[in-house]
């Protein structure tokens, strides 16, 4: 097989289209949903007040924007040979860094609330303490951590890839800013931190 020839299959494979759609079609900003089930511990919050502030422990779902997707960093070694620099993989990756996203707060400020709770969970706002009120069970701490999933959709709002953030908390709950003046909606950001980052497209 000569060269021109491994060339041009090559190209052919990379440009055939298997979805059968346009290669002008592209990923929008706006097309990112993050879901993810309460922790163990914040489904233990009294079930009178949860009702009264309608949050559902079973799923929440946030419509995020923002840096929702971190840098993934594998880093290279320079190594000296013969007088030269070499460069091989280090075969580590780099510490997870910690991700904000900005949300959308839904009109009765419920995943306001929940994230609120979940951080006042790990450190009492009255007490000082964590998990004042005995909701934590287990010495792992395993109580406030939860997998997030963040999918980015298409134009029709179809699934098509996910990123699972596993073992997550958050560490960081932002301000809602206000103004008479301006009459879009409100917004605030979270921080989290999550132990692996793992990602997949989905097929419809």
């Amino acid at each position: 097989m000569t060269l021109d020839s491994l060339h041009y299959r090559l190209n052919k494979v990379m440009a055939s289209n298997t979805n059968k759609q346009s290669f002008l079609n592209k990923s929008r900003k706006d097309k990112f949903i993050l879901v993810f089930s309460l922790p163990d511990a914040m489904k233990k919050i009294d079930s009178e007040l949860r009702t009264s502030y309608n949050v559902n422990e079973d799923a929440m779902q946030f419509s995020v924007f923002g840096s929702i997707v971190p840098e993934l960093i594998v880093p290279a070694i320079q190594i000296g040979y013969s007088g030269s620099n070499l460069y091989n993989s280090a075969h580590a990756r780099e510490p997870y860094p910690p991700v904000t996203v900005d949300f959308t707060i839904d009109n009765e400020f419920n995943n306001y609330w929940a994230m609120y709770n979940w951080l006042n969970l790990m450190h009492d706002e009255k007490e000082g303490l964590y998990d004042a009120s005995g909701l934590a069970r287990d010495e792992f701490f395993k109580s406030y951590q939860t997998d997030l999933t963040l999918y980015g959709l298409d134009e029709f709002d179809n699934r098509r890839i996910q990123w699972t953030y596993t073992k997550a908390f958050p560490t960081n709950l932002g301000s809602i800013d206000y103004s008479y003046r301006d009459g879009s909606e409100s917004v605030s950001s979270m921080t989290f931190v999550y132990s692996q980052l793992h990602t997949k497209l989905i097929n419809q």
